[in-house]
């Protein structure tokens, strides 16, 4: 039935673009139609042919049979896995759907809710009396499986009678799956060891799986798939033995950004831009210091240039004397002190005894 569906959805699209390739043929071969309007004409064709061909395609499926026993429910959950650090958390506001199980355990579950870029899934069932949310963790009654899925994904998933419900599963459909779940069996093979309490044997063990784990994620070609097989080192450790490798895989996969790349992503000091933003930023605030000391500097007085009984007078008009009153003090004539006065205006710039008033002059 799946090959018959993906046959005719084929044979419908190149139907179409056969019409499209015989209308615009049909056109050009139109002697009574003017040149503009059959520049017109093609153009429609193409443009319909190209948003034919652009637009998203019809959602796909996840579908197959269950073998379960009178204790399970006959329905099957699929949920989305938000991001690798929400793995094993899980409420109702997660499920993406739900589906019954025919009498002989047939499933269908369409994808129109799941993202057209891949998207970590959880399907999974639960026992009688069992609300919706119920989730097991490992043991021999763990109730759900992990799948790697996109909104046009056509997967088939079958199981066999025994515990756990999914231990036995084969998936079709999803050829990266098979690296999914060598990740995860390779990711539990330190735990599985008898050490006899040897930790130098087990921190060799780690380190010859957390290498092997390196080495999927860099030559997987579905991105989750890769990114999964880092979250199953530690990585943050490793970066500080191994950064260039980090750097490496963080530049290769940086068209990717979505809620599974982006929190990896921001646990490493590795940004280009936060140095430019720091270059800047000191640039910018020197630059403004610089301004205000050379504007400060512009602004400030040239005492300098003042005789020694000018800077005297100007200390007396700063006191609030009048001319009289310098003239008296500095014992000169008050034509004297009127000149000493406007000279002092002039070399300092300044047009008032109010102005002189602000003036520093030590």
């Amino acid at each position: 039935m799946q090959m018959l569906a993906i046959g005719k959805s084929e044979s419908h699209q190149n139907n179409q673009r056969e019409m499209s390739t015989f209308l615009l043929a049909d056109t050009l071969n139109l002697p009574q139609m003017s040149k503009v309007l059959r520049i017109r004409f093609v153009l429609v064709i193409l443009l319909w042919s190209w948003q034919h061909d652009a637009f998203p395609k019809d959602p796909g499926k996840i579908s197959g049979t269950l073998l379960l026993d009178d204790t399970w429910e006959r329905k099957v959950f699929l949920s989305l896995v938000e991001s690798f650090e929400k793995e094993f958390t899980f409420s109702n506001s997660f499920i993406l759907a739900t589906t019954e199980l025919d009498s002989l355990g047939n499933f269908e579950i369409p994808l129109e809710n799941v993202s057209t870029d891949w998207s970590m899934l959880r399907l999974h069932v639960v026992k009688k009396g069992f609300a919706p949310k119920y989730l097991v963790i490992g043991s021999n009654e763990e109730n759900y499986v992990l799948i790697i899925a996109k909104r046009d994904s056509e997967i088939r998933l079958f199981n066999t009678e025994g515990m756990p419900v999914f231990e036995n599963k084969v998936i079709e459909g999803a050829p990266y799956m098979e690296t999914f779940d060598y990740i995860s069996r390779l990711a539990e093979y330190p735990n599985a060891i008898d050490y006899e309490s040897s930790l130098v044997e087990k921190e060799f063990i780690e380190d010859v799986v957390a290498e092997k784990l390196k080495a999927v994620a860099d030559t997987s070609s579905n991105p989750l798939v890769s990114l999964y097989a880092l979250y199953k080192t530690d990585f943050l450790s490793d970066y500080q033995k191994d950064p260039d490798f980090y750097k490496a895989y963080l530049a290769k996969m940086k068209n990717e950004s979505d809620s599974y790349f982006d929190p990896f992503r921001r646990q490493f000091p590795i940004s280009n831009s936060f140095p430019w933003i720091l270059v800047l930023t000191i640039t910018l605030v020197g630059t403004l210091f610089l301004v205000g000391l050379y504007i400060s500097h512009k602004r400030k007085p040239k005492l300098g240039k003042l005789s020694v009984q000018e800077r005297r007078i100007l200390d007396l008009l700063q006191q609030g004397m009048s001319n009289q009153e310098i003239s008296d003090a500095c014992n000169i004539e008050l034509s004297t002190t009127k000149s000493h006065v406007g000279s002092i205006y002039s070399k300092l710039k300044i047009k008032s005894r109010k102005q002189a008033l602000d003036i520093k002059i030590k």
